[in-house]
């Protein structure tokens, strides 16, 4: 199946060198054509990978040779060449975030669905051994109490979304993966830093309408890289920091609710937390861009379209987000 990559920055170069990877293990994705508006950017390409130049991505869209796009481009972007894909009727994989918007999200889908034709975002998480265990695990927290998330780096500043598009979409798929984002309430913080247009800091609290609590804090101004996420439960509670090489653990112990009331105290009910044993489980090793990549392939090879409510339930959740 030969494909196009539009868009040969940062992740486009990752996405290439992936897809040329996966053919060694059988995902039959080829590379026709790497496409960039920088015509310096192909350049560099062409010094790694064999393909034939398109003067234009209408050519692109024009080719009965192309039957995918992976469009790893600006957010802003994404809606328009995801559209003009779709019409052509070429399967799409889309950089995060799919859209900046609910509306066009749904557009694309229904438009894909029309066009028998396979949208697939990339919320590379998902994918990931860590992610996946959690998933399977979470039934034997308990109850969630809260989730603590931190995405803090020195990054380079976008000028095209701001830090919770960017930073904080992450933790919003996984938590939405793991135990759905219906939110009742939020408050966000947020700044931008000097003469900068979008905000680079922001402190995110929400209240899911089943009473857990989040809060996420994500930061382009951090000396330090920090992927740290705290999952608290009634049975268990979890760290799962992805900069680690042992990226989850488990703690056999939760926050009980006692419901005794103390004479001596103001208080009518107290916060215990119970001592237990920590566990490391043994994760399988691979990357999360293959499986997602591998993922885009089965999807299309059974014609099988991914999760759309959850990728629409994150777009929302960005939405409600920074409208505060």
């Amino acid at each position: 199946m030969r494909v196009a990559i539009i868009g040969y920055g940062y992740w486009g170069i990752n996405i290439a060198r992936t897809i040329e990877k996966l053919k060694e293990k059988g995902v039959g994705f080829e590379i026709e054509t790497i496409f960039d508006m920088d015509s310096s950017r192909v350049r560099e390409a062409q010094k790694l990978y064999s393909f034939t130049p398109y003067e234009s991505f209408e050519a692109i869209l024009r080719s009965d040779k192309i039957e995918a796009l992976f469009v790893i481009t600006p957010p802003h972007t994404h809606y328009s060449i995801a559209k003009e894909g779709i019409k052509a009727r070429k399967h799409i994989f889309v950089e995060k975030p799919l859209t900046t918007n609910v509306r066009e999200a749904c557009e694309l889908y229904d438009l894909a669905e029309r066009n028998g034709v396979i949208l697939h975002c990339d919320h590379v998480f998902l994918h990931s051994p860590a992610v996946k265990y959690l998933k399977e695990n979470i039934h034997t927290f308990g109850d969630i109490v809260y989730i603590n998330s931190r995405r803090i780096n020195l990054g380079l500043f976008q000028s095209s979304v701001d830090v919770i598009w960017d930073l904080a979409i992450h933790d919003l798929s996984i938590i939405d993966a793991l135990i759905k984002l219906e939110i009742k309430k939020v408050s966000t913080f947020k700044r931008k830093y000097q003469s900068y247009p979008n905000d680079a800091l922001a402190n995110i609290n929400i209240e899911l309408k089943s009473g857990v609590i989040i809060t996420i804090n994500v930061s382009w101004l951090s000396p330090v890289k920090v992927r740290e996420m705290i999952i608290g439960g009634t049975q268990k509670s979890a760290v799962y920091d992805d900069t680690k090489r042992e990226k989850i653990k488990i703690y056999d112990s939760g926050v009980v609710i006692k419901d005794e009331l103390d004479k001596n105290s103001l208080y009518a009910k107290m916060v215990e937390y119970k001592l237990g044993e920590e566990y490391i489980p043994e994760l399988p090793n691979y990357l999360s861009l293959d499986k997602s990549i591998e993922c885009f392939y089965e999807c299309i090879l059974q014609k099988t379209q991914e999760d759309r409510e959850h990728t629409l339930r994150v777009i929302e959740a960005l939405e409600v987000i920074t409208k505060i």
